[in-house]
């Protein structure tokens, strides 16, 4: 089975925007190729997105942090609604951060998370447990996954169980220990401006960082050392 690998993390696809309301985390996303996010109204527990842009936002609540709301750039249709679990990564961005998971070749990648940029905390989407349970065999990662037939705005986060589907296609309970530390200590991509495929080499999968070094400080430096050498000719001069 061929594999999509997408670099950890970012705008895989895609060129990200925040805007508005740190509140509600409200951020517009330009994908350039589909992607799949939980839906427990789908057939096969996914919803996907195609090339396009779309607002991610959480809900308008103070108890209620892990309701994700995706829309379309008008905000005038909903197209899921998705309950989420705390996720935690060491470094924060600048940007949207976004993690994928693998897919088959040439089949879209599901979100396995979001970071708002300048937050080392984000969402962890759960999935629909038959679609976690793929997804788990395919990465070789535990998935969040729940059995309710609806998330909606309104919807009691600690009211909905949360179990973890494993590589081994079994089921235990939720923690946020089971899960493995590759996503929350990667560095990779956090900047970067697209995500590589599988033909290319893993070096390749590593996003350019931005650069912060700037060479304009040496020049005042050196201006300030002219001027203080200038100042003790003249005195020289004059006490000659």
């Amino acid at each position: 089975m061929t594999l999509w690998k997408p670099a950890l993390a970012i705008a895989a696809f895609a060129s990200t925007l925040a805007f508005a309301d740190t509140y509600n985390k409200m951020t517009k996303v330009t994908f350039s190729g589909p992607v799949q996010i939980p839906s427990p109204h789908a057939k096969d527990g996914v919803v996907t997105l195609p090339a396009g842009t779309y607002v991610f936002k959480l809900q308008d609540s103070s108890s209620q942090r892990h309701i994700v709301t995706v829309t379309n750039l008008r905000g005038d249709k909903v197209l899921s609604t998705i309950l989420a679990i705390p996720d935690y990564r060491i470094n924060a961005s600048s940007k949207t951060v976004m993690y994928f998971s693998e897919s088959q070749a040439g089949t879209p990648m599901p979100i396995k998370s979001w970071f708002y940029p300048g937050d080392n905390f984000g969402q962890r989407f759960v999935y629909p447990k038959v679609k976690a349970q793929q997804i788990a065999a395919q990465i070789q990662q535990p998935v969040p996954s729940h059995t309710v037939q609806e998330i909606a705005v309104n919807t009691k986060v600690n009211d909905v169980p949360v179990a973890i589907q494993t590589p081994a296609k079994q089921e235990v309970a939720y923690t946020p220990a089971a899960f493995e530390k590759t996503d929350s200590t990667d560095t990779a991509g956090v900047d970067g401006e697209a995500v590589k495929t599988a033909e290319a080499p893993a070096s390749a999968e590593r996003a350019a960082m931005p650069k912060t070094a700037s060479p304009v400080h040496l020049f005042g430096i050196l201006g300030f050392a002219l001027l203080l050498v200038s100042l003790a000719l003249r005195r020289v001069a004059r006490q000659s």
